[in-house]
């Protein structure tokens, strides 16, 4: 019959499956030098990310995070940690936007590697006791320190420090950028390239690693470039303050759920989307947007509530549909009560669901809404989608299906003046609904582009066009 064990000998072996774990796993690492760390289930995803990067299995890794959702202290601070106690040779680079803000980090993994919970964990990986270098004795100073009596190490710079003679494992680029001013500027945008072809980059061999963890103010930020470079050569981790999109294996929220709402409500995320929608696309969502190069900014569209119009009687109320071209594209369906000369749209289908959903979908709008004519853009598809509509559809709208001959980008900047003029947005719909996606996509088409998607401008485009056709008084210019 097995010895029943003593308290003390349960606790010992507790202790030691808590060490193993800590050793194998970085969130149970985090958790075991820093028991007051909050785990939310994003950091577990996270981490499970990080260490994949840590056993070589991801060399070049972009994790996108908004700002108080742990993201540094796990990339920063406990992960260059123990991969010092995983490898104590292992040579590693940490980078971001200022030598004074990264030199904070430094100090932060040396605390880490002199607690006794780390010491027992990594018994072989210490430092120096000194503050200083000294004849004989290994380097620890604020910048960089060294493993006693191991090849391994780290050094902290700022965008625009000296790497020189120090090859390094693995880098670790947190924030290049200080804030939006930084990321908007193009010099400053062309320094922080510039130092990671000509510095940073010269220092890796064939088997580094590189992880790059920032805030996504602009589309030609260090991640923006790297990716138009080598768009297969790194693996991309976003998580969106508030989820957008199809779930993912490492994010399974449904669209509209705040990331880690026990901190961070989705009530005052949407309250700080309203204050600036364009700040909350980049610094909450990593969905970067030029301020200076935005046709539709949010600020520049009317706006209004349902209520305020249920009592006005409309001249007509008109519906278009851009159908989607590819299986990346958006299907979008705007209903618009029309006064005059003034366009308010009152409902909207947007989403990139395959003919099968979109038909009953746009069937259900024209009977829900007294639409009179229904305008679908016959390129690409569009015709058989109108004739479709057609032979399912009973109600009184008149459905015509009108191709389009002129260059997109072309119609959009002429009738873009006209769109913020005389069409109404609503401003009461749900965060995850297709109108406020719609909404989105229109406020973050960009002048120069590229853009991925042009499907919200097009579709407000065609109500401009339609309706300048019927209004004599009202051409675009």
């Amino acid at each position: 019959m097995p010895k029943k064990l003593t308290p003390e000998q349960r606790r010992y072996l507790a202790d030691e499956a808590k060490k193993e774990l800590a050793r194998r796993y970085l969130l149970d690492f985090t958790l075991y030098t820093c028991p007051e760390y909050r785990v939310n289930w994003h950091h577990r995803s996270y981490a499970a990310k990080l260490d994949a990067f840590a056993r070589g299995e991801i060399k070049k890794l972009m994790i996108f995070m908004p700002p108080q959702h742990g993201k540094s202290e796990l990339c920063s601070r406990r992960l260059p940690a123990k991969l010092l106690g995983d490898n104590p040779d292992l040579r590693i680079g940490l980078v971001s936007y200022a030598h004074d803000f990264v030199a904070k980090f430094n100090r932060n993994v040396q605390r880490i590697i002199d607690t006794p919970e780390y010491a027992g964990l990594y018994p072989g990986t210490h430092l120096n006791a000194q503050g200083m270098r000294k004849i004989g004795t290994w380097l620890r100073n604020a910048d960089e320190f060294e493993v006693v009596g191991r090849k391994g190490g780290m050094v902290t710079v700022g965008v625009n420090g000296g790497l020189t003679g120090r090859a390094v494992d693995t880098l670790i680029i947190d924030d290049p950028y200080k804030d939006n001013l930084d990321a908007w500027s193009p010099t400053i945008r062309r320094n922080v390239q510039d130092w990671y072809d000509t510095v940073a980059n010269t220092r890796l061999h064939n088997d580094s690693q590189q992880l790059i963890t920032l805030t996504r103010w602009h589309p030609d930020d260090l991640a923006g470039v790297l990716l138009r470079r080598e768009p297969e050569a790194w693996m991309v981790v976003k998580f969106p303050a508030i989820k957008e999109g199809e779930s993912t294996e490492y994010d399974p929220r449904e669209p509209g759920e705040a990331l880690w709402p026990e901190r961070h409500s989705l009530e005052r995320l949407l309250a700080i989307k309203k204050h600036n929608p364009h700040v909350f696309q980049s610094l909450y969502q990593q969905n970067p947007k030029p301020a200076e190069g935005l046709l539709f900014p949010i600020e520049s569209l009317q706006q209004f509530a349902l209520p305020d119009i249920k009592e006005w009687q409309p001249d007509g109320i008109i519906a278009v549909a851009d159908v989607a071209d590819t299986g990346r594209d958006y299907y979008c369906m705007l209903v618009a009560c029309q006064f005059g000369t003034e366009l308010y749209i009152v409902d909207a289908v947007y989403t990139q669901a395959q003919v099968e959903v979109t038909e009953p979908l746009t069937i259900g709008m024209l009977q829900q809404w007294p639409v009179s004519r229904f305008r679908v853009e016959s390129n690409n598809g569009g015709r058989l989608f109108a004739k479709g509509i057609r032979e399912k559809y009973s109600g009184m709208a008149y459905i015509e299906d009108i191709p389009t001959t002129s260059n997109k980008e072309t119609r959009i900047l002429t009738a873009s003046g006209q769109i913020k003029e005389h069409i109404h947005f609503r401003n009461d719909v749900t965060s995850d609904s297709d109108y406020q996606r719609f909404l989105d996509h229109l406020a973050g088409y960009t002048i120069q582009g590229p853009n991925e998607h042009d499907d919200a401008p097009d579709a407000a485009t065609m109500l401009i066009e339609a309706v300048n056709e019927q209004v004599s008084d009202w051409s675009l210019d």
